[in-house]
């Protein structure tokens, strides 16, 4: 029963609408106010987040709680048996915890679109010529990217704020040392950030080309 009810939550949420959070909807059930949302993510400016000692870091910091807590939900819907024992939480815990992540999934997503309209802004409407001109609409990118990664990384440490109140004693332990332990090898597994490759204008000079540039 609670693999058939976590497997029907999973194909509602893979087959929801994905709201940018530049129009701060509500997600699908209604369960998520955008407003109380905002209000908690700008309360957040001045926490630091958490420090990664990795070896080969590839996925940016500020996406690997995102990137973490969608593989849990995947392995609630996969393996919910196993997945319980290892958080040492209840049914009704599981569900919780299910259903948080995919409402999170459901509101935010990368906001590319609005990185990439950024970057053609600052390449229209730029005044240089030649490699400067790119790398001022390559920056314009970078940082209008760089806001949307701090933007999700927030939200998500919110979204662990709701889950680890759903757990107490044995099931909070377990549940801090199994991010701790998937943030560490989600930083190093060799994932990729999302975006277009901007980290210089010689790489990036093909992606504003292929979207920005008219003539």
């Amino acid at each position: 029963m609670l693999k058939l009810f976590i497997h029907s939550l999973l194909l509602l949420s893979i087959s929801s609408v994905v709201f940018a959070q530049d129009e701060l909807q509500t997600a699908v059930d209604g369960s998520l106010n955008a407003n109380n949302r905002l209000q908690e993510i700008r309360a957040l400016d001045n926490e630091q987040p958490r420090e990664l000692n990795v070896l080969v870091p590839t996925i940016a910091p500020e996406e690997i709680d995102r990137a973490v807590l969608n593989r849990l939900m995947q392995d609630i819907a996969s393996r919910p048996e196993q997945t319980k024992t290892e958080l040492a939480v209840n049914d009704s815990q599981l569900q919780d915890i299910f259903i948080t992540i995919s409402n999170a999934r459901s509101f935010i997503n990368n906001s590319e679109m609005a990185n990439v309209r950024s970057m053609c802004n600052a390449w229209n409407n730029s005044e240089l010529e030649g490699d400067p001109r790119y790398e001022e609409a390559l920056n314009a990118y970078k940082r209008r990217a760089q806001f949307t990664k701090d933007f999700i990384a927030k939200y998500y440490r919110i979204v662990l704020m709701d889950i680890e109140a759903i757990l107490e004693g044995p099931s909070e332990v377990r549940f801090i040392s199994y991010m701790d332990d998937r943030r560490r090898r989600m930083a190093s597994s060799g994932a990729m950030t999302w975006g277009a490759v901007v980290e210089n204008v010689t790489s990036g000079r093909e992606s504003v080309v292929f979207h920005c540039r008219r003539n």
